[in-house]
Formats: C-alpha cells, sequence, structure tokens
C-alpha cells in the first residue's frame, strides 16, 4: 500500500507513468496518459486545461505516478485520500469530493456507443472530427507562430476500435504467424 505520495510520485523510473490531474475549483481529477515531450506539444493536458478555464482560469495541480500503483485499488484509494487531505475540509460531508475521470475515454466510449458499438471498422475512425487539438489558432497567428507541430491524436486512439485496426494491421505486417 502506498505509505507516501510523495515518494511515488517523485520516484525516478523508466516504467509506464500515468498523470492525475486535479482542479481544485471544479473538484475533480482527470486521468491522462503520460508524456514526456515539450508542455506546448501535449495536446491531451493542453485540451483538458481548456476544459478548466471557463469562466475565470482555476487552479490545479498536476500529479505523475507509476501505472503499476494506479491501477491497485488500494493505493489508489490511498492517493486519492492523500489528495484530498492536502487541502483541510475538502470532503467533509461525504460527496466525493474527487472522484477521478479518464475523460478521454469516457468520451471515446460515447462516441463508441453512438456508431451502435461497431465489431469491425468504425466510419469514423481517425477522421478529421475526432482530432483531438486544443484551440490556440488565434493565439498562435498573433504571435507569428504557423499550425501547431505537435502529434496528432484522435479520440479514436482511446476507443475499442482501435485495437481492431491495430491487429489488421500486425497481421499485415506477419506478427501473427
Amino acid at each position: 500500500m502506498a505509505d507516501n505520495l510523495k515518494d511515488i510520485a517523485t520516484k525516478e523510473t523508466k516504467e509506464p507513468q500515468i498523470r492525475l490531474l486535479v482542479c481544485r475549483n471544479c473538484k475533480t481529477a482527470e486521468e491522462l496518459p503520460d508524456w514526456e515531450g515539450h508542455p506546448d506539444d501535449d495536446v491531451l493536458l493542453q485540451i483538458t486545461v481548456e476544459r478548466h478555464q471557463q469562466p475565470a482560469p482555476h487552479t490545479g495541480l498536476l500529479f505523475k505516478f507509476p501505472v503499476k500503483y494506479w491501477m491497485r485499488p488500494d493505493v489508489k484509494a490511498s492517493i486519492m485520500k492523500q489528495i484530498q487531505e492536502g487541502s483541510a475540509g475538502l470532503d467533509v460531508f461525504g460527496t466525493k469530493f474527487y472522484d477521478t475521470k479518464s475523460t478521454f475515454q469516457e468520451d471515446a466510449m460515447n462516441c463508441y456507443a453512438l456508431h451502435n458499438r461497431p465489431i469491425g471498422q468504425c466510419s469514423d475512425y481517425k477522421s478529421d472530427r475526432k482530432i483531438l487539438k486544443p484551440d490556440t489558432a488565434k493565439e498562435r497567428k498573433a504571435e507569428g507562430l504557423g499550425e501547431s507541430r505537435a502529434p496528432k491524436i484522435y479520440l479514436c486512439d482511446f476507443c475499442p476500435v482501435k485495437s481492431y485496426n491495430m491487429k489488421k494491421h500486425n497481421e499485415q505486417k506477419g506478427m501473427y504467424k
């Protein structure tokens, strides 16, 4: 069990990580996949932070944990308890102040359901409508910058249909023989 949040979050490691964005205003905690690049190129973080800018900018914290700890329910509960206790009285009435959510996975599953849970290919798979990108075009233009060179990330990357496409790709490469 996690005895100390700081020990887990600051441990130097090359193992898979997960990030947790905690918003002090909305009282939410959102799971994000790991990112090692420059923050300006972190599309998923930018999109998630944008959701917390209306009507006024929110205050938040970004934590990083090894996935092997985060996936253990007892450790996850301990981590969330330590985050909640970081400020007195956050859940005085048992309101589940910081329920964690995986926004992109939830959005992808809603899309998957709207497409009637396709077993094979989805008609919208990696279409331009499914590109996830922050709304920074005006700011980039004002600063004289071109389009962002951040990698393209699609909502489809969080959908079960991706596993169908990965299997198809691997079969074409002869990886299942």
